[in-house]
C-alpha cells in the first residue's frame, strides 16, 4: 500500500515538474521594436509612438491585466506586436491581425473611444477600424504573405513566435512571388501596398527589399537546387529556402527553428478582422492562380 502511494505521489510530482519545465516563459521584452534599417521605418516608428499617449496606454494596461491573466513580460510582449501590427496598417492595402492574444490587446485599446480615435487620427489620419472575427479558419495566403511582410520588417523573437503560434506555416503563394520577380514598383504599390500612405517612401524600400529576397532565393534555386528538383516543385521549396535568407538578418534563428514549424497546407478561406484587401475570397482558381483587387477584410482565426 505504502508502495503504492510512493508511486502515486511520484507520479503527481514529476507531472508537474514537466508541466512547469513545459509552460512557455517570455523573456524581457526589447525597448524598441527591432525593426529593419529600411527607409522612413525609424520615422513611422517614432510617430507610432508620440501618437500612443502615456495616459491612455497606462489605461490600457490596468484593464489587460486585470482581465486577463498573463505570464510574466508577457504584456509587453503582446504590446509590442501590436505596434508591429499598426506598422503594417500603415504600409500594406490588407493588414490581417493572425494572433488571438495581440488582439485581445487591440480590443482594450477599442474600450477607451475617443482615445483610440485620436491616436489613430494622429497616426493614420483616419480612423483604424477593427473588423468582428466572422470565421475560424484563416486564408494561408494571406498568412503566407503576411509573414513574409513581417519577417522583411522585424527581427523575429522566440516570444513573437509563441503569440503567432509559428511563421511560415503556410507557403508564400508562387503568384506572389511571380509578382514580386517580374512586377514594377509602381504595379506592386498598386496591388499589395496602400498608395495613399504618407509613408511612400518606406512602402518603396520595402518592396526593394522584397524583390531583393526574391533574387536571392531565385539565384539560390539556380546553383544549388535547379538540378536536384523536378520544375514543377520548384515552387514548393521557396519557403523553405525563404527561411534561412531571411535568418541572416532578422531573426534569432535558433529560437526561430526552435518553435516555428512549416506546413504546405494550402485551403483558402477568407475571414475578417483587420483593413483593407488585395485578396479576393476563395482568391485562387483551378489553375493556382491568385486574384487580386475586391473586398476581404481579414483577422486570421484559427492561425493563432
Amino acid at each position: 500500500m505504502a508502495w503504492l502511494l510512493l508511486c502515486a505521489v511520484f507520479i503527481i510530482w514529476f507531472s508537474l515538474f514537466l508541466r512547469k519545465k513545459l509552460t512557455f516563459k517570455f523573456g524581457l521584452s526589447p525597448k524598441v521594436l527591432e525593426i529593419k534599417p529600411i527607409k522612413g521605418l525609424k520615422k513611422l516608428n517614432d510617430d507610432l509612438d508620440r501618437s500612443l499617449t502615456r495616459s491612455y496606454m497606462e489605461n490600457v494596461e490596468n484593464r489587460v491585466k486585470e482581465e486577463n491573466k498573463l505570464k510574466e513580460n508577457e504584456y509587453e510582449w503582446r504590446l509590442l506586436d501590436l505596434k508591429r501590427y499598426f506598422v503594417l496598417t500603415s504600409l500594406l492595402k490588407e493588414s490581417p491581425m493572425f494572433s488571438k492574444k495581440v488582439d485581445e490587446l487591440w480590443h482594450q485599446m477599442l474600450m477607451f473611444t475617443r482615445e483610440y480615435d485620436d491616436f489613430s487620427r494622429k497616426y493614420l489620419g483616419t480612423t483604424l477600424h477593427h473588423s468582428p472575427n466572422v470565421k475560424a479558419k484563416s486564408d494561408p495566403d494571406l498568412r503566407g504573405f503576411f509573414d513574409w511582410v513581417y519577417a522583411e520588417l522585424f527581427l523575429i523573437r522566440k516570444e513573437n513566435i509563441y503569440l503567432y503560434k509559428g511563421f511560415f506555416r503556410y507557403p508564400v503563394h508562387p503568384a506572389i512571388i511571380e509578382d514580386f520577380k517580374d512586377l514594377s514598383e509602381a504595379e506592386l504599390l498598386e496591388r499589395y501596398f496602400k498608395s495613399d500612405t504618407k509613408y511612400l517612401p518606406t512602402v518603396f524600400a520595402l518592396i526593394a527589399s522584397m524583390k531583393k529576397t526574391v533574387r536571392k532565393v531565385r539565384d539560390y534555386q539556380k546553383s544549388v537546387i535547379y538540378d536536384k528538383m523536378e520544375k514543377g516543385k520548384r515552387e514548393q521549396k521557396f519557403n523553405i529556402m525563404l527561411v534561412p535568407f531571411l535568418s541572416v538578418s532578422y531573426f534569432h534563428y535558433e529560437d526561430f527553428s526552435s518553435y516555428m514549424k512549416i506546413s504546405s497546407s494550402s485551403s483558402s478561406s477568407c475571414t475578417s478582422c483587420g483593413s483593407g484587401s488585395f485578396f479576393s475570397c476563395n482568391s485562387c482558381s483551378s489553375d493556382n492562380s491568385c486574384s487580386s483587387g475586391s473586398s476581404c477584410s481579414s483577422c486570421g482565426g484559427s492561425s493563432d
